[in-house]
């Protein structure tokens, strides 16, 4: 696709417009083309070149098989993410961002194993075989942690890159992210810190239909391609070792 007719496709989605004019961050002076009836109006050429470079990035990442956590709380993004996120292979966070899921996964791993437990005894019927009572406090806990963690429930460490939807709203997201030195990608509206992550794309992050169009242009690129990992026996099937061996005295030979 050409930029002219990228651009035009960005123009009938809204992707130019952004938010009035008092409220945006300086740093992204270079970014926006000008204001119309007070509200800004992004260079959707610069959008497109930005596009290009996290288009790149991320396909990079996805044809190696890394983890791309994609997040998007904002009422307009939510659907949008958790439907990305299961279609390309990646974990996503939709209703809001928990405190120290990267600082401190080690420590979400056991409310995310919880809840894998929880949801797993729901489905075989474990939780029928308990009163009535502890059984409807058992699915109250489950509902509140599929809220936080059902787009993780595979995470088994912390992802390789993380993407933000709106990075001013994911700001917490973007700052553990950057603690733990990895690489953070955001679409930005003009209010955003364009140092808050690795890389941007300017753009409107209010309408869903920015939103949607923005996230389809990536969506090819974000695909990841799964890596077969070489089998290993679980630890039952193995055979136990001996960690003192009897030692046998050789028989003499004559």
């Amino acid at each position: 696709m050409s930029d002219s007719t990228l651009i035009k496709e960005m123009l009938d989605n809204a992707v130019h417009i952004w938010y009035k004019r008092q409220y945006w961050s300086p740093k992204m002076r270079d970014y926006i083309h000008g204001i119309q009836n007070g509200i800004h109006v992004f260079d959707l050429y610069k959008t497109c070149a930005k596009l290009e470079e996290v288009r790149a990035i991320l396909a990079n990442l996805a044809e190696n098989g890394k983890e791309v956590l994609i997040v998007g709380t904002k009422v307009q993004a939510r659907d949008l993410v958790k439907e990305l996120a299961i279609s390309t292979n990646h974990h996503f966070v939709i209703d809001k961002w928990v405190p120290g899921l990267l600082t401190n996964f080690s420590t979400l791993k056991r409310r995310i194993f919880t809840y894998n437990k929880l949801e797993k005894d729901a489905e075989t019927g474990v939780l029928d075989m308990l009163t009535k009572k502890e059984k409807a406090m058992k699915m109250k806990e489950l509902e509140k942690l599929k809220k936080a963690y059902e787009g993780l429930k595979e995470l088994k460490k912390t992802p390789d890159a993380v993407f933000v939807i709106d990075g001013h709203y994911e700001g917490l997201a973007l700052t553990e992210a950057r603690i733990l030195k990895i690489p953070s990608f955001a679409l930005l509206g003009s209010t955003g810190d364009i140092d808050s992550c690795t890389n941007f794309i300017p753009c409107n992050v209010n309408s869903i239909k920015a939103i949607k169009f923005m996230l389809d242009q990536l969506k090819p690129t974000l695909t990841r391609k799964k890596i077969e990992k070489p089998f290993a026996a679980p630890e039952a099937a193995r055979p136990p070792r001996n960690p003192n061996p009897i030692k046998r005295d050789r028989v003499p030979t004559a």
